[in-house]
């Protein structure tokens, strides 16, 4: 028996493989951003990796850069990203990537290069996220010193997610979203949008960060629409706030209705939700978007506005409605135009009626999108007033 024992613990004991994978942290460089760009028809591909001397609270010396920007060219991705072993001293590691930032040549060119290249790296975690560079090169924007937070990829990543709570024209999608709506059928593809602003030329000094206002800063400004995997086009802030009305991503945002000469009334989404109803008449689609939303005002600069009356109650929030309605047929008049069903409206269609969805699928963008009629009930509720009800100042 007892050798019985021992023989099961030898066999237990050979089973256990130990750390066989393991990478210790002096034989990497964490990879928090990667940018893609094409450029003289090669691809540029940047590498922000991180210098954890210089975010560590313990050693951080102060003499060098939080990260290091990392830089290869190539024919195809894999050969830029190797091109970069010739300048990096240590291994690239992709498991905490948090921001991957395309270049517009790259994603008008299409983006099914680059999900070729991310599905074959079994490294890479598919929760990510994805912005478009506008008006600038990826690499720009990762090599940007920002305040706050010492890494570009941390501060931008956290404006994304803040800004799509509060403030409602912006997008955060991952790896795994992407690849399912371009792989799905009836919903396009549409990713936020990040430009440089103010002084370009010194955003990769440290001097960037030395002054109150920073001189170069990022800034997530429209929505890109995509067109199978290729970019067409550009939501203007408008039209972003209806597309995230319809598509039910609407967590909070400001609406302001005029009540004067320069004077406005501030009404803050506490919370919003929409759903998405089809029929097929005539041979047609008609979508009917059901949105229902709860406010409160946070500013009221007209004296003659008594929020204290539920009669003018009522009228700003019809007044309210009408604008998140103005928004949400901006941006169906404008994905229409581009031809792109960001909306998902097919995609709806094709749950509830599949038979249509099989005949209309092929030439759903280009011939029955364009001319789908789109009806709106749309319902906004004030439900808080504020602490102070109407304003004691003299205006």
């Amino acid at each position: 028996m007892k050798l019985y024992r021992i023989a099961m613990i030898a066999l237990c004991l050979l089973l256990l493989s130990g750390c066989w994978s393991r990478r210790e942290l002096n034989d990497i460089l964490i990879v928090l951003g990667v940018g893609l760009d094409r450029e003289d028809g090669e691809y540029l591909v940047s590498f922000q990796v991180v210098n954890p001397s210089e975010i560590s609270s313990q050693k951080q010396t102060g003499r060098r850069s939080p990260g290091t920007l990392y830089q290869g060219r190539g024919k195809t991705i894999f050969e830029a990203a190797r091109s970069v072993t010739t300048e990096a001293p240590r291994k690239m590691y992709f498991g905490h990537l948090q921001l991957y930032v395309v270049g517009e040549s790259v994603a008008k060119e299409g983006l099914s290069s680059f999900i070729d290249n991310v599905l074959r790296d079994n490294e890479l975690r598919m929760d990510f996220n994805l912005v478009v560079a506008r008006g600038t090169k990826a690499g720009n924007v990762l090599k940007l010193y920002t305040p706050v937070e010492e890494l570009p990829t941390n501060s931008m990543l956290q404006s994304l997610r803040t800004s799509e709570k509060a403030w409602a024209p912006s997008v955060s999608i991952t790896m795994d979203e992407v690849l399912d709506r371009l792989s799905g059928d009836g919903h396009e593809l549409a990713l936020t949008g990040i430009q440089l602003i103010g002084e370009s030329e010194s955003g990769d000094s440290p001097k960037n960060v030395e002054s109150f206002r920073t001189p170069s800063r990022y800034r997530y400004r429209g929505i890109a629409v995509f067109r199978e995997d290729r970019l067409v086009g550009w939501l203007n802030e408008e039209e972003s706030k209806g597309y995230t009305d319809i598509t039910d991503r609407l967590d909070s945002t400001s609406i302001e209705l005029a009540c004067g000469d320069n004077r406005y009334i501030g009404i803050e989404v506490l919370n919003s939700k929409s759903k998405m109803k089809s029929e097929i008449k005539n041979g047609l689609p008609v979508m009917t978007v059901t949105l229902r939303t709860e406010a409160a005002i946070v500013d009221n600069q007209c004296q003659d506005v008594d929020v204290a009356d539920p009669e003018t109650i009522r009228k700003l929030e019809a007044r309210a409605a009408r604008v998140m309605q103005s928004n949400a047929e901006a941006a169906v008049k404008r994905a229409k135009e581009l031809k792109s069903d960001v909306l998902g409206f097919g995609d709806q269609i094709a749950k509830e009626h599949p038979a249509f969805w099989k005949r209309a699928k092929k030439g759903w963008n280009e011939e029955y999108f364009p001319v789908v009629d789109v009806r709106y009930e749309i319902r906004l509720y004030i439900r808080r007033t504020g602490t102070t009800g109407n304003s004691t100042l003299d205006q």
